[in-house]
């Protein structure tokens, strides 16, 4: 096996394929979510490959010198682990102060009031709002209006902390494909995913037509892949190497990467 996206199997997970002599290589033991998030931790229906983040990912060990282990888990169950320090990092999570708590994000110091690297993210992205074709919900950037049911967001994502301080956060929690079900039946209002996931869904569901991104996007941002407390405070020097591994591998690769897996 050889190249960007070859993967094999190990005891525990997933490890990346590297060359025989990275044994010696420090390993970082990475959880990710056990949802497939097409195009980002696996393929599309007609495209060969193990995803644009996967591929990103073993580009950056290859350059970091590191080994990956890599497992999955529900999203929350990955946070848990963090905090347990049963698993070193994780992918993807979106920056926020509150989660300084169980992560370290690249570049980011509270004392000086400094945000997350975008430099050294993972991939920019856009969480969009999916509605009803001709229904009455809208999103101006600031407040929802036409809410009757409740706009839904999957468990534990920011997005979901990001609708219940507007108001609008549905009472009951489901998946993408139950959730767009309900708010192409006008059973839900709005769904918010990020933005290529939810033109795949919506292609592997078969409701272009029955459904609509709204215009403009609930947030724009980067998505990260934090180290826990222990595994910073440990080895420092591997997490800022693999980081800044990524941003280069993402600038280096981005392009092609965003036109095979996201067709431009």
């Amino acid at each position: 096996m050889s190249g960007l996206r070859a993967l094999i199997l190990a005891l525990g997970g997933v490890w990346l394929a590297l060359p025989a002599f990275a044994a010696q290589w420090p390993t970082i033991r990475l959880c990710y979510e056990s949802v497939a998030l097409v195009p980002y931790t696996s393929a599309p229906a007609d495209k060969r490959g193990a995803g644009l983040i996967i591929e990103l990912l073993e580009a950056a060990a290859q350059q970091a010198q590191v080994r990956l282990q890599l497992h999955q888990q529900p999203w929350k169950r990955c946070i848990h682990e963090m905090r347990q320090g049963s698993t070193d990092g994780i992918f993807i999570a979106v920056w926020q102060p509150d989660r300084d708590a169980w992560g370290r994000f690249p570049g980011r110091d509270p004392r000086l009031g400094k945000a997350a690297d975008p430099a050294r993210a993972l991939w920019p992205v856009q969480y969009v709002v999916i509605g009803r074709a001709g229904g009455r919900l809208s999103w101006d950037g600031q407040r929802f209006s036409g809410v009757r049911h409740g706009v839904g967001a999957p468990l534990g994502y920011v997005v979901s902390q990001r609708l219940q301080a507007l108001g609008v956060l549905a009472s009951e929690s489901m998946a993408p494909p139950k959730a767009l079900g309900m708010v192409a039946a006008g059973r839900l209002d709005g769904y918010v995913l990020e933005r290529e996931i939810a033109l795949d869904l919506l292609d592997q569901l078969q409701l272009q037509e029955q459904l609509v991104l709204l215009p403009t996007p609930l947030l724009e941002t980067e998505w990260h892949l934090p180290f826990s407390h222990p595994f910073y405070a440990a080895h420092g020097d591997v997490a800022e190497r693999f980081w800044r591994a990524l941003g280069e591998q993402r600038e280096k690769h981005g392009d092609e990467l965003r036109r095979r897996y996201l067709n431009r």
